[in-house]
């Protein structure tokens, strides 16, 4: 498997399109259910204030950075494992148990941030 080098400027442009998604995807999520959109972008509800009144300008400078404006929300092996392993245990039926154990492991992590 060989690797191809990407120009940094269009990494920076890469960065900048994701920033413009998220923040513009997390604006309408807000607008349209406050609570869950909190829950399924993982912020909490200073972060869902800050940006719900957002203007276009400031959606654009705030995407304009040079480093990515959401990350991962979780960083334990359990929940990769779980979702990974999502489509191959379906067959065995396990695929939907995982699926929601991983979402319940997540939802604790979002209440252990919040506190």
């Amino acid at each position: 498997m060989s690797t191809v080098a990407v120009p940094n400027e269009q990494l920076l442009e890469e960065v900048r399109e994701v920033n413009l998604g998220y923040l513009v995807l997390a604006q309408h999520m807000i607008r349209a259910d406050k609570a869950q959109a909190m829950y399924r972008l993982g912020i909490s509800e200073e972060v869902a204030a800050v940006i719900d009144p957002l203007c276009t300008a400031q959606l654009m400078k705030i995407a304009g950075a040079n480093q990515l404006s959401c990350r991962f929300r979780f960083d334990d092996d359990m929940v990769w494992n779980l979702l990974t392993n999502h489509s191959k245990s379906r067959a065995t039926g396990t695929g939907a148990v995982a699926g929601l154990h991983a979402n319940i492991v997540m939802a604790g992590q979002i209440a252990d941030v919040g506190n």
